[in-house]
C-alpha cells in the first residue's frame, strides 16, 4: 500500500505546486492527469479510511496538501517560477535550478511536515510501526535532489525539444502501468510480499520505462525508482529483483 501512497502524494503535490492557483479547476489538469490522479486518489482514500478507522482522515490530509501550496507560496513567487519553468531549455536551465533548488530544499521539510504526519495514519498498523522512516514524504527530498542534480540535466536527457513534456505526462504513464500492481497488492502488507508480487512490481517499472523511452526521455525512470528501490530493499523483493544501478 505504501507505494500507492507515494505515487498519490507526489502526484497531488506536483500538480498543486506546478499549476497556477488562479486557473479554473477544469483547466488546471489535463484529462490524462485527472484520470491518473483519480485512480490513485481512490486507493489512497480507501487506505486512509480503513487504516485510521475514521472517515475524516482523508479530508484532513487533503486540507494539509492544499495548505502546502500556501506555505510554498509564502516562500516562492510561483508566477515567476512557472513562467520560467515553461520556458526551460538548455540555455537557461543552470540559472533556473541555481535559483530555485536551494529554496525548495530548505522549505520542503517545513511545508510538508503536516502532510507527512497526517498521512502516516493512512498506512496499515504494521507499516506505521515499522516503516515510518521510509514514509512516502521522507522520499521527497531525494526527488528534489534528483531533479536538481547537474542543473536539471535529467529533464533534458535525450535532447528533447520540449524538456518538460515527458515529465508532464509522468503520472498518466504511472496510472496506466500500475493497474496490475494495484489490484494484486492493494490489500496485502509489504511484509507479505513474495515473488509474484515482486514480479508484478517489476513489470510495472518496465512498462513505465517503455513509455518514457517512447516519449524521448528514459532517464526520468529515476523518479519512479526512488520509491521502487525503497520497496525492493525493504521487502523479499530484494531476493528476486535487481536494484537499478543509478539508484
Amino acid at each position: 500500500m505504501q507505494f500507492h501512497i507515494v505515487l498519490f502524494m507526489l502526484a497531488m503535490l506536483t500538480t498543486a505546486l506546478c499549476k497556477p492557483a488562479s486557473e479554473e479547476s477544469n483547466e488546471r489538469y489535463s484529462s490524462k492527469e485527472r484520470d491518473a490522479i483519480e485512480q490513485l486518489k481512490e486507493h489512497f482514500e480507501d487506505a486512509c479510511t480503513r487504516n485510521s478507522d475514521s472517515a475524516v482522515t482523508y479530508a484532513e490530509v487533503m486540507e494539509a496538501v492544499a495548505e502546502t501550496t500556501t506555505c510554498f507560496g509564502f516562500k516562492v513567487d510561483f508566477g515567476i517560477l512557472l513562467t520560467e519553468w515553461r520556458n526551460l531549455d538548455k540555455t537557461n536551465r543552470a540559472a533556473f535550478f541555481e535559483k530555485y533548488c536551494p529554496v525548495i530544499k530548505n522549505i520542503s521539510t517545513e511545508c510538508l511536515e503536516p502532510v507527512g504526519e497526517l498521512s502516516k495514519l493512512c498506512l496499515d498498523p504494521g507499516a506505521q510501526r515499522v516503516e515510518a522512516p521510509d514514509f512516502p514524504l521522507y522520499l521527497l527530498p531525494q526527488v528534489v535532489d534528483l531533479m536538481c542534480e547537474d542543473s536539471g540535466a535529467i529533464l533534458l536527457a535525450g535532447n528533447s525539444e520540449n524538456p518538460t513534456e515527458c515529465f508532464g505526462n509522468y503520472f498518466s504513464y504511472i496510472q496506466r502501468c500500475m493497474k496490475n500492481y494495484v489490484s494484486e497488492t492493494n490489500a496485502k502488507s509489504r511484509q507479505k510480499y513474495a515473488e509474484p508480487e515482486c514480479r508484478v512490481l517489476e513489470e510495472s517499472r518496465d512498462c513505465v520505462l517503455n513509455k518514457l523511452s517512447d516519449c524521448g526521455n528514459s532517464k526520468l525512470i529515476r523518479f519512479f525508482d526512488v520509491p521502487y528501490t525503497a520497496i525492493v530493499k525493504e521487502t523479499e523483493c530484494k531476493n528476486f529483483l535487481r536494484i537499478p544501478e543509478f539508484s
